[in-house]
């Protein structure tokens, strides 16, 4: 049952959306206090959720709890069209658990005979956010009551995940999830789990279709991207927080990894995304 008086609290911190570009991808990241959904208008892709690899198509929605580490990549032959928003507030009544979802539900939904309904709901919220006229921001709250409920709705119990042979490889996730702003070696990740480097570094890649290091950088890169977005931080700053005493070297790793740098990044990301700022 959808308790209302909780979902009256529910807040639009931001809504965007991506068309079809063959080339975008945004790597690992997490948000502490902010839950994402998403919404696949068109085309494929992949979208990691906790290291759990998702094949995407049209009509199919996740959800990103806060705190949940999460990776999208389009597919270049069939780009991914999508929309995304960032949630705050899902409950105020006092507790900790602030989730779209319940821990043990899949953030994989496909939406089916929802799909048109939620993709309009999603078009809508956008248009409104965009053009920002009288009374947007109570439209755009009645219609993320609308899709949260939908959310809570078609949200199942998650499948039970194989945890048997990749353990190890979640293990080393975990950890480089914990250490990516340190400057790791192989050497140092194979010290702290005592074991040969060169086998750490087949068992990640085998789960995980990368290297430990790779990871690590992307991870960072990751990182980058959101607060690119999301602060006014220079790229200075940036790389100082990633580590990275020389900005000029973090410009060229992250135009080297994600394709632009990272002022074009922003520039362009801005053009799809509307932040609503609390007034």
């Amino acid at each position: 049952m959808i308790d209302t008086s909780k979902q009256k609290s529910s807040r639009l911190l931001y809504i965007g959306k991506v068309n079809g570009n063959p080339n975008w991808n945004f790597p690992s990241h997490m948000h502490e206090d902010i839950s994402e959904m998403v919404y696949v208008s068109d085309g494929e892709g992949v979208i990691k959720i906790n290291g759990y690899p998702y094949t995407v198509k049209k009509g199919d929605l996740l959800i990103y709890n806060q705190g949940v580490i999460h990776e999208q990549c389009t597919s270049p032959e069939c780009p991914l069209s999508l929309y995304y928003c960032g949630i705050a507030n899902i409950y105020s009544d006092g507790t900790q658990t602030e989730h779209i979802i319940p821990e043990n539900a899949s953030p994989y939904i496909e939406t089916k005979e929802y799909a048109s309904r939620i993709g309009d709901l999603f078009e809508f919220m956008y248009e409104e956010s965009s053009d920002q006229k009288t009374g947007y921001d109570k439209i755009c709250e009645g219609l993320l009551g609308v899709l949260l409920a939908i959310v809570q709705r078609l949200a199942q119990p998650n499948a039970s995940q194989k945890q048997d042979s990749d353990h190890l490889a979640v293990r080393i996730k975990d950890f480089l999830d914990d250490n990516y702003l340190q400057h790791l070696k192989l050497q140092d990740i194979a010290v702290y789990f005592h074991m040969n480097p060169y086998y750490l570094s087949h068992v990640f890649k085998d789960k995980y279709n990368d290297s430990p290091i790779r990871y690590i950088v992307y991870r960072r890169m990751g990182e980058a991207k959101r607060l690119l977005t999301t602060t006014n931080m220079k790229v200075s700053e940036i790389a100082h927080i990633l580590g990275y005493q020389n900005a000029n070297y973090f410009t060229i790793l992250f135009t080297k990894t994600m394709g632009e740098s990272p002022t074009q990044y922003k520039k362009n990301e801005r053009v799809e995304r509307v932040d609503l700022l609390e007034t």
